[in-house]
């Protein structure tokens, strides 16, 4: 498939919906005493929607177009936060910080997934699967769904073929509706303001 293709399928199959030298950025030693790590975000994550916050932790993934996502570790390399460095920030993430701790700034923010940003999804990788068929391109709807990573931090890292992702969500939701009267899925990020490269 050609590399602009590819591009194409993978951004669509990403999944991120509205609501991938060692200098700092902005981000003050001074406020260590304030940061929390990946865990405790995501336990209190609801909560936290709207506040500024700083997490620590180490950085295992950027994504591979410019940066614009970082990944930032807890516990476990299941659980996960995606650091968002647009808009806020302006910058990418660089090179630099991965597999390095980190203290990340920002915003917490929650994207949902309801049937209409399934029927979304659908739609958009139907059209990017058409458009690779029209140019004589081999489909990858077999090959992979979205960013591993990204899977991972959705709870779907053994999840690769699209129609399993989308099979996923919905079993999910159909049991949050069942259980907290909530027909959608949550996931959080931070929209990054500052990111500090820390000593390890």
């Amino acid at each position: 498939m050609k590399k602009t293709s590819i591009f194409t399928l993978l951004a669509v199959l990403c999944l991120a919906m509205v609501s991938c030298g060692g200098a700092s950025n902005s981000a003050s030693t001074d406020d260590a005493a304030g940061a929390i790590n990946v865990d405790q975000l995501l336990a209190d994550a609801e909560n936290l929607v709207g506040d500024t916050i700083e997490i620590e932790g180490v950085c295992s993934h950027l994504c591979r177009h410019g940066g614009r996502k970082a990944f930032v570790v807890g516990s476990a390399d299941s659980v996960l936060i995606r650091c968002e460095a647009f808009p806020l920030m302006g910058e990418p993430f660089p090179k630099s910080t991965i597999h390095q701790p980190i203290r990340v700034k920002g915003v917490v923010c929650e994207e949902r997934i309801d049937e209409a940003a399934i029927q979304n999804m659908i739609r958009q990788y139907e059209e990017a699967q058409k458009a690779a068929a029209e140019a004589g391109e081999e489909s990858q709807a077999e090959v992979e769904s979205g960013c591993a990573t990204e899977r991972a931090a959705q709870g779907q890292k053994n999840l690769t073929a699209f129609d399993d992702r989308i099979a996923d969500y919905r079993a999910k939701i159909a049991a949050r509706q069942e259980k907290e009267g909530k027909p959608y899925l949550s996931f959080y990020c931070l929209q990054a303001i500052s990111y500090e490269i820390l000593p390890e």
